[in-house]
């Protein structure tokens, strides 16, 4: 996101919140919100619970942004290891992600359009998780990955992190609705279960030409029994 769209994205979000809770002080935060739970049970009232549903969708259609995603599948990871695994990539889960999301990053910076340089911004874990993720980034700025060199990533990002918090208005907020749609989507099969926001997000999702080769801002890994299907999402994506 700009700057601008930032702003626009805040000033939206806590249009809603003072509508709902009276307080732009709530933070939006999934799963609570599909399930329901805590300030967004409205005391078991369905049809508030259904207008706050419908104004989320309103916020995620109308904020202008462009969306990055990664899902890592545990158990097809372990196997993929066992068997053969690739020399190239980390063995940290995270840092697996992490290389895979920002060589898509860096592909959506690096095409035209007007020159940027790229924000890492993380939500904070801890102390010890936060420098092992910036070690997970230093290396992709010293090392690069087997498909993008070292040289791109120093061009195209910033080279410290920002952490920050699930607190407030913040674009943070679209990051976990994204991230818990993209868990489910995943997990159900990536098409069985379609979850509410998906196609909303769909429409944000950044790709180009082929949409191969980090040309698509969703991955999902390993995917080689599954591959139809996630090859069915991307074509989905593209004619959308």
């Amino acid at each position: 996101m700009s700057q601008r769209e930032l702003d626009d994205y805040r000033l939206a979000a806590d249009d809603i919140k003072r509508t709902f809770f009276g307080s732009t002080e709530i933070t939006f935060h999934e799963p609570m919100m599909r399930r329901h739970e805590d300030w967004f049970s409205f005391g078991g009232d369905e049809r508030r619970q259904a207008a706050f549903c419908e104004a989320l969708d309103g916020l995620v259609a109308g904020t202008s942004f462009r969306a990055f995603g990664v899902a890592i599948r545990k158990d097809q990871l372990a196997a993929f290891a066992e068997l053969s695994g690739d020399p190239y990539l980390p063995t940290d889960t995270y840092a697996i992600a992490i290389h895979m999301l920002m060589e898509r990053y860096v592909d959506y910076l690096a095409n035209p359009g007007e020159r940027r340089l790229g924000r890492i911004t993380f939500e904070s874990q801890g102390p010890r998780e936060d420098a092992e993720h910036q070690g997970d980034v230093t290396d992709l700025l010293l090392h690069g990955t087997q498909w993008v060199p070292d040289s791109s990533f120093r061009s195209w990002l910033e080279t410290g992190i920002r952490y920050t918090r699930k607190q407030g208005t913040d674009p943070m907020e679209l990051a976990d609705m994204l991230s818990r749609d993209l868990f489910e989507w995943t997990r159900g099969g990536c098409g069985a279960v379609v979850p509410r926001r998906w196609s909303l997000f769909g429409r944000r999702v950044y790709w180009r030409e082929d949409m191969r080769m980090g040309k698509f801002g969703i991955k999902v890994f390993p995917d080689s029994d599954i591959k139809d299907l996630t090859d069915a999402h991307r074509g989905a994506i593209k004619g959308s």
